[in-house]
């Protein structure tokens, strides 16, 4: 059995993401901030790439046809793979790898919030809930799928071309 491109292409990126993700992680230091901008970063860079490489490579493999639903989808199950894989590294990341990188940034939060003194009582504590879920595993996913929509739209928009010779029910 063969999968599309896209599936290949998004383990693939979510492969290059995970070691890039823990090779930053481990050379800049596990709880820096500037390790989290980076791999949002190395995400986005991932997601437009690779949006693109899968939709060239489906209009190439259709003889330089595409149709603009063909790239919708081509782009979104892209991201999708890859945004499964995201989130799988994610947990490991904080399950396995640095355990405790959570509860460093959550009290990084709580600390400033309680220096600026505009937070206090129920509502510093659901900042702090917030600040939690956003390290989430699936937290990965609706941001990854909406900046694969976006590009996806794009790449359609650029590479459409449909075939003349093709039946239309319109």
């Amino acid at each position: 059995m063969r999968f599309p491109i896209s599936v290949a292409l998004g383990l693939v990126a979510g492969i290059i993401l995970s070691i890039g993700w823990y090779a930053m992680a481990n050379s800049i230091g596990f709880y820096s901030v500037q390790v989290f901008i980076n791999v949002y970063i190395l995400k986005l860079c991932l997601i437009i790439a690779g949006v693109f490489a899968s939709v060239f490579i489906v209009k190439r493999r259709n003889n330089g046809f595409l149709e603009f639903k063909t790239a919708l989808q081509t782009g979104m199950l892209y991201c999708l793979v890859f945004a499964v894989i995201a989130a799988i590294f994610n947990y490991i990341y904080y399950t396995y790898i640095t355990p405790d990188t959570i509860d460093f940034f959550v009290a990084e939060a709580k600390r400033y919030a309680e220096s600026q003194g505009k937070i206090e009582g129920e509502k510093l504590t659901k900042f702090l809930d917030a600040e939690r879920r956003g390290f989430g595993s699936f937290a990965v996913i609706p941001p990854v799928l909406f900046w694969g929509l976006i590009a996806s739209l794009i790449a359609g928009l650029i590479f459409q071309k449909k075939d003349p010779h093709a039946f239309s029910a319109n």
